[in-house]
């Protein structure tokens, strides 16, 4: 995560796991906000930046990976887990 992004606290929020200002590392000096931004009033966040990979990528990927290990069946969770961890490793959200 760049140091320009704010990270989040994220105490008593209730998408903190799927949010990339909880979730991602530190990187040396990082600023934080004073408490979790989430707004229990409109159950949202302005701030939100999700950490999760867009269902269309993960699908794509499963795609290139079953193709890359010679069109195996029987093995599609395990592809699908695979590619949305790749894509989560690369930081490709959305």
């Amino acid at each position: 995560m760049p140091y320009d992004v704010t990270k989040c606290p994220g105490k008593n929020c209730p998408v903190k796991q799927k949010c990339s200002r909880f979730t991602n590392e530190i990187l040396g000096r990082q600023d934080f906000f004073g408490e979790a931004p989430y707004n229990f009033t409109t159950n949202s966040c302005e701030h939100f930046i999700n950490n999760c990979p867009d269902e269309n990528k993960i699908r794509l990927k499963a795609y290139e990976i079953w193709q890359q290990m010679g069109y195996q069946e029987g093995k599609s969770v395990e592809y699908w887990l695979q590619a949305e961890k790749a894509l989560i490793d690369l930081g490709t959200y959305t």
